[in-house]
């Protein structure tokens, strides 16, 4: 199965291509220009470069958010599009469920955070648990101060907002806080793809006409609810 997948959440846009579960390509882009301006030429670049045709492509992956909102909104619309006219399934990632993939077998607590301007993030937290990544606080944007107090683990810090954030981290974390090399700051279109994959044979598709942004921000009444009320599935990290 060919899978092409798409981030345009953040800056870090990134599009790569898995058949069978092997990459064959990806291409990442930290450029200041909008995705609009990117997409399309990265979908056609990777599929020159790979020798695939457009036509051979077995299913869409894009993330849904949390992230940039026009970046967002760019990626959902351009893969809508592709999906619907090609007639091929199309499956939506959690971007924080992208970016915490990227430490699957890490023996500590797991917090990506992406910058969400207004001097919150968004972000929430994982564990790895034989071999997958279960996620032990739901999406929320929050003030990262409000998030960090609470937590009482070592834990990993990764994304563009823990770059932001360093400081503040490091200084009420001091030794607890580990922060990744920076490439596993950024959401990995493979990544994407293998996710993806595991929802498809899980029946997991979405609809094409239909999917929607998931913004968290709009929602925040509902979403950012007292730390602690929020049930923790394992007594062993507090938050």
């Amino acid at each position: 199965m060919n899978i092409l997948a798409i981030d345009t959440s953040t800056m870090l846009g990134t599009v790569a291509l898995v058949a069978n579960g092997k990459l064959l390509g990806q291409i990442d882009l930290d450029l200041p220009i909008t995705h609009t301006k990117r997409i399309l030429k990265g979908i056609d670049n990777l599929l020159k470069l790979t020798g695939i045709n457009l036509s051979k492509i077995d299913a869409f992956a894009i993330t849904k958010g949390p992230g940039s909102f026009t970046g967002i909104r760019i990626g959902i619309v351009t893969v809508k599009g592709l999906a619907y006219a090609l007639n091929k399934p199309l499956v939506s990632v959690v971007t924080l469920d992208a970016l915490a993939r990227n430490f699957l077998f890490a023996p500590y607590l797991i917090c990506p955070m992406i910058d969400a301007k207004k001097e919150e993030v968004f972000s929430a937290l994982y564990v790895s648990r034989q071999g997958k990544i279960e996620k032990i606080y739901p999406c929320c944007s929050i003030k990262p101060i409000n998030l960090i107090k609470k937590i009482k683990r070592k834990t990993i810090f990764a994304g563009t907002g823990a770059v932001v954030y360093k400081t503040l981290i490091e200084k009420n974390m001091k030794d607890l806080a580990i922060f990744p090399p920076c490439h596993l700051n950024r959401i990995q279109g493979e990544v994407i793809a293998h996710l993806a994959l595991e929802q498809i044979i899980l029946g997991k598709i979405d609809d094409s006409l239909h999917l929607a942004p998931f913004y968290i921000r709009p929602s925040d009444a509902e979403l950012r609810t007292n730390l602690q009320d929020i049930r923790i599935h394992d007594t062993r990290y507090v938050i």
